[in-house]
């Protein structure tokens, strides 16, 4: 389910009255992120820094990706007539790559190692060529602008800040934004009131969940050796969070919540979301879903919950 128009934002709110009920929550809202132009929240801040490299004068644009943000850069790029180059870790499974070479132009760059080895690749090519560096946490202010847009549209669309808000985190930057939105709301209703984020990722490894779960006093990176990639958790998986920093900090001052959830609990929860609320998701995905129950069913929290859900 995509959508023709070329700005991203504006997306549905679903009430998923079916869903919750099934799962043991009376208000369950999922955000659906897959009506933006290629299918996920990526594009909100894609089409931001695209346009930040055009206005300063770069003529290349690049950046290391599992798939999602290297194709809302690609796509983005050949809106605005920029060329751009994706490093994708040459293992990976990610159904994406014909869209970004062959559907949306860009050069695409297959790398060895994992998902940070493709950004540092693209990082120090970057600074060899002149070439205007698109990777996560290297314009954080982009980052934070671009996703704060969903959290005007929560609140714009239920007129309440919900009790939670559950988003998957790879590098933490969408879960980092939507906080910030928060936070802005926050201050001009001149309230105390901020929604809980959960933090949902796979148990393959992520540094945000661990470093939150193991009530670490500022993020540290997973160990290397431990990470544990899957066709399945690729989106989600990191030793080292770009953003990580400001997604940790997101959890702490929201008095917040971090889970991890397995292959089988995302292969679960994708055929729940599309049985009962309609959305056909990749599973890795479903993990705020998934996360939304654990933490709302051990925490016996009420109140309206909101989970983001990419296409």
């Amino acid at each position: 389910m995509q959508s023709k128009q070329k700005i991203p934002g504006n997306t549905p709110l679903i009430n998923a009255r079916e869903l919750g009920k099934l799962l043991g929550i009376s208000e369950l809202y999922i955000k659906y992120e897959g009506t933006n132009p290629t299918g996920t929240q990526k594009d909100r801040s894609a089409s931001l820094t695209v346009q930040q490299a055009l206005e300063l004068g770069f003529g290349t644009v690049v950046a290391g990706s599992c798939g999602n943000y290297g194709t809302s850069i690609a796509y983005y790029a050949s809106l605005y007539h920029v060329k751009s180059i994706i490093y994708i870790p040459k293992q990976f499974h990610s159904p994406r790559l014909k869209d970004i070479e062959e559907k949306y132009g860009a050069e695409l760059r297959l790398v060895e190692g994992k998902y940070e080895d493709s950004v540092e690749t693209s990082k120090r090519d970057a600074r060899d060529n002149n070439w205007y560096d698109a990777n996560a946490g290297a314009h954080p202010e982009l980052g934070l602008k671009a996703f704060s847009g969903i959290s005007s549209e929560i609140y714009g669309s239920i007129g309440k800040i919900p009790d939670t808000v559950s988003v998957p985190v790879g590098n933490g930057t969408t879960l980092a934004g939507v906080y910030h939105g928060f936070e802005e709301i926050r201050k001009e209703l001149n309230t105390t009131r901020i929604p809980r984020m959960i933090a949902a990722s796979t148990d393959g490894g992520n540094p945000i969940i661990e470093s939150f779960r193991n009530d670490e006093k500022q993020i540290k990176d997973f160990p290397e050796e431990r990470i544990k990639e899957t066709e399945v958790n690729e989106p989600l998986v990191n030793f080292h969070s770009y953003d990580g920093e400001l997604a940790f900090d997101a959890l702490v001052r929201s008095r917040g919540f971090a889970e991890y959830v397995t292959d089988e609990e995302l292969h679960r929860y994708k055929n729940l979301v599309r049985e009962y609320a309609g959305i056909d998701a990749i599973p890795a995905a479903t993990a705020s879903v998934a996360a939304t129950t654990k933490i709302a069913g051990k925490n016996k929290l009420s109140g309206i919950h909101v989970a983001i859900l990419t296409g």
